[in-house]
């Protein structure tokens, strides 16, 4: 599902703002049915990231980049 909020930020976007404005930020957010079961837990490691998910957000940010150059 595609889903675009204007002025939306985050603590991941939010700070990039004052040091890029005027330039479009983009950030994904994923399913957070299990997102509490590692965030700021001992299993919130990099080990533990599920690398099917991880693959599927990363196609769905470069598929968005690719996107947006093509239609710029």
């Amino acid at each position: 599902m595609l889903h675009f909020e204007k002025g939306w930020g985050g603590v991941d976007i939010g700070p990039l703002k004052k040091t890029y404005e005027g330039i479009p930020l983009f950030g994904l957010t994923t399913d957070s049915q299990r997102y509490f079961d590692f965030h700021h837990a001992n299993s919130d490691v990099f080990e533990n990231v599920n690398k099917r998910e991880l693959e599927l957000g990363a196609a769905a940010m470069a598929s968005l980049v690719y996107l947006l150059d093509k239609n710029l």
